[in-house]
């Protein structure tokens, strides 16, 4: 909590992070990286800890193991820190943080608008990445040290500002819905996609990764509008709306 940073100090030392992932990274070849692995997660921890934190949470941690986690399953948070306890137990088995592989790539992409990330605008995916991954440590030092973390808070946001120079605690990455309605693909619309060398004609019901067709089938499932339909999980790029 008496940590003080001046922001040259803090580029200074986010600068030489930046620097260190792109030397070292075999799967980060360039600051719009197309693949991400958990050893860069794992190194971006070491670095931040060494960094900022003199060590410090390496220490708190002890022998309680941290994993790391490129996620594509996480399509709305940026990033997720998970504490893990045996039932009846209040110390923690292992703790993870797991970051999204799915809104880094979608963001900085086709969609060209601003990014940013814990209120700071981030011009690339490296950016977006530690600015995650930031956030993420700071769940887990308030964790380790109060047992509890809440980013909307004023404490975490205080340590925000004093560590990273955070402006926020949200994220605004691309997501896939957004990249949807840029397509004119909203929940409700009739759509076409191929299938089997076919055109398939249904209505789209949701959009997360995929989108989820719905396409009216004797066999399916019956839904609350009365009719049966058989569901679809398409990627965005196979969808075109219907006249």
């Amino acid at each position: 909590m008496t940590l003080r940073l001046s922001p040259e100090q803090i580029r200074q030392r986010l600068e030489q992070i930046r620097s260190g992932l792109l030397a070292q990274s075999a799967s980060i070849g360039n600051p719009n990286f197309e693949q991400l692995d958990e050893q860069d997660l794992a190194w971006l921890f070491e670095a931040y800890d060494t960094h900022f934190f003199n060590g410090l949470c390496r220490a708190c941690l002890e022998d309680v193991p941290l994993s790391f986690r490129v996620s594509s399953r996480l399509t709305s948070a940026g990033g997720k820190t998970s504490r893990f306890r045996r039932r009846g137990s209040q110390r923690a088995e292992r703790f993870e943080i797991a970051v999204s592989s799915t809104l880094l790539m979608q963001s900085f992409a086709d969609l060209e608008r601003e990014v940013t990330v814990a209120g700071v605008v981030c011009h690339d995916r490296l950016a977006a990445l530690q600015r995650i991954m930031e956030h993420e440590l700071l769940h887990l030092i308030e964790m380790l040290v109060w047992d509890v973390s809440n980013c909307s808070a004023e404490r975490f946001q205080s340590l925000a500002r004093q560590c990273f120079g955070h402006n926020g605690h949200r994220h605004a990455l691309v997501t896939a819905r957004e990249q949807a309605g840029v397509l004119g693909l909203r929940p409700g619309v009739r759509v076409t996609f191929p299938l089997d060398g076919r055109h398939q004609v249904g209505v789209l019901n949701r959009v997360t990764k995929r989108a989820t067709v719905l396409v009216e089938d004797s066999r399916g499932v019956l839904y609350s509008d009365g009719k049966r339909y058989a569901k679809f999980y398409v990627p965005l790029d196979q969808l075109q709306p219907c006249e």
